[in-house]
């Protein structure tokens, strides 16, 4: 914002808009919107530019990351007669154990292009409720999850081994005493990887801007992917390290302030010519 009056003051060739949106950090909310507004209404942009924290660095790719939920219903019944109920948080541990065997398979397939960190694709359960009583056989049992994929991971493939996995190991003994117990699977959040395109203007434009003749890769995700589904050429250079996100007293290093205004006064000089 502080290079606006600058961007104002010189006659440009080529128009520089600056976007902005909210709630990225809860799957990238504010921007779908956004990218829809600009595709019904405004002339396609060249390239978008995402400012994310990379000290500078230009990062052409980034892993997709998807929310899940996955809610097992099962049958209640008193706990001193177990097996006149169905037990939502035993049939859960089952798709615990699936998960794990799936997120050892992705650490064992690795990452091919050997840019990413960790080097293969992730796969975490960050919360799981379930039960009502010691005494009683729980009815439900929900977990959130989620998995951080490699640009080449198709988007459906963890969440529809899952949803095979209960269909073929679980429902036939859950359904056994009602035909209301299930496993049920959401995908609640998507927001897609960004893969890195040979000779993408977006890149070339950023090297050039950042002084620099080498792209990087990043595992958290950003808006960019989107950008790049909508057929918006992306990359990703921003001021400040993720290192220092998401803690108490975040900062930018004054140097990298410096960098950015450098890489935005460039930016003047080719939107001129």
């Amino acid at each position: 914002l502080a290079m606006v009056p600058e961007f104002l003051a010189r006659p440009l060739k080529t128009p520089v808009h600056l976007a902005f949106s909210f709630d990225e950090e809860i799957g990238c909310v504010g921007v779908r919107p956004l990218i829809a507004h600009i595709l019904e209404h405004l002339p396609r942009p060249k390239l978008a530019i995402i400012g994310e924290p990379t000290s500078m660095n230009v990062v052409n790719a980034h892993k997709s990351c998807a929310a899940i939920m996955t809610e097992v219903v099962g049958l209640e019944a008193h706990s001193s007669g177990p097996a006149l109920g169905v037990n939502a948080v035993e049939y859960a541990g089952e798709l615990l154990s699936e998960l794990a065997r799936i997120r050892d398979e992705m650490i064992a397939r690795g990452d091919p292009s050997g840019r990413f960190e960790p080097p293969y694709t992730s796969v975490h359960v960050g919360k799981i409720e379930g039960g009502t009583a010691l005494n009683i056989v729980p009815r439900s049992c929900t977990l959130n999850w989620e998995y951080r994929g490699l640009p080449d991971l198709q988007r459906d493939e963890i969440p529809s081994r899952i949803e095979s996995f209960a269909e073929t190991q679980l429902h036939p003994r859950m359904k056994q005493d009602s035909e209301s117990c299930g496993v049920h699977t959401h995908v609640y959040n998507y927001v897609p990887g960004l893969a890195p395109v040979v000779d993408s203007p977006a890149e070339q434009l950023a090297l050039r801007l950042a002084r620099q003749n080498e792209t990087h890769t990043v595992s958290y995700g950003t808006e960019a992917g989107l950008f790049q589904e909508a057929g918006i050429p992306a990359i990703i250079c921003g001021p400040g390290d993720i290192a220092q996100a998401h803690k108490p007293n975040e900062f930018l290093a004054l140097g990298q302030i410096e960098q950015w205004t450098a890489f935005m006064q460039r930016l003047i000089g080719e939107a001129q010519a």
